[in-house]
């Protein structure tokens, strides 16, 4: 696999991240993005959360199919490519002792596209292995899979 990509150089995300998290209360925190935008957070309710906004692994797999769905459309859309639907459902497992990450990360990609099955499947094998970075975070930390279904 060819791990040099034609994107324009704008587009490349190698610039630092920031993040910001400070205490509101109980188990609740308010994340705040080098851009200024909040991201409320609270622990699940077993931990003292309330339940009103989501858990941090809640913000993890949230955006992990955000990055993974980004990077999808990208990737078609340099081919002249767009689909009608695209949705990422993820099913993962945790490990039973500490710390408990993930043994198994399974990703169904459902795409409602007009283009050739080969074109779908290197795209999607790109996306997880190159193009998302926290795809490829969650491949060297997990047993992660996908697949992918074309609607019609």
């Amino acid at each position: 696999m060819d791990n040099e990509i034609s994107w324009d150089p704008a587009r490349m995300e190698f610039k630092p991240v920031s993040m910001h998290l400070t205490h509101e209360g109980g188990m609740r925190f308010t994340a705040k993005t080098s851009t200024g935008l909040s991201i409320p957070i609270d622990a699940h309710v077993h931990l003292g959360g309330e339940g009103t906004f989501p858990n941090p692994i809640d913000y993890l797999f949230a955006s992990l199919g955000g990055c993974i769905a980004v990077k999808i459309l990208l990737d078609l859309g340099d081919k002249g490519i767009t689909p009608d639907v695209l949705t990422v459902e993820t099913v993962a497992t945790r490990r039973q002792n500490l710390p408990a990450t993930f043994d198994t990360v399974h990703h169904i990609i459902s795409l409602k596209v007009y283009c050739d099955e080969v074109t779908v499947s290197e795209t999607l094998t790109r996306t997880m292995t190159l193009l998302c970075p926290i795809a490829v975070i969650f491949g060297e930390t997990s047993q992660m899979t996908w697949e992918h279904r074309i609607l019609h």
